[in-house]
């Protein structure tokens, strides 16, 4: 399991990806010998968005569990 840090290094580096991807697909779009592959870039940039939002729900769900552990002592030293 990745920790935060890490996790949001990969949202950073799939974010890029994305980017990329998106600049490729506009660039040959308008190409008819290139709708396959469109196509198929298409899908990839599905996949990558599918990936970012787990990556996304992940850290929040780290930073929950880091703000409830912190509540929590906090609670503690208060007793």
């Amino acid at each position: 399991m990745l920790n935060g840090l890490q996790l949001l290094d990969l949202l950073r580096e799939t974010e890029n990806k994305m980017l990329h991807l998106h600049r490729a697909i506009d660039r040959i779009s308008s190409e008819p010998d290139f709708k396959e592959t469109v196509s198929v870039l298409t899908v990839v940039v599905r996949d990558y968005q599918m990936q970012l939002d787990k990556m996304k729900h992940a850290l929040r769900n780290i930073e929950i569990n880091q703000q409830q552990n912190h509540a929590v002592q906090h609670e503690n030293t208060q007793h």
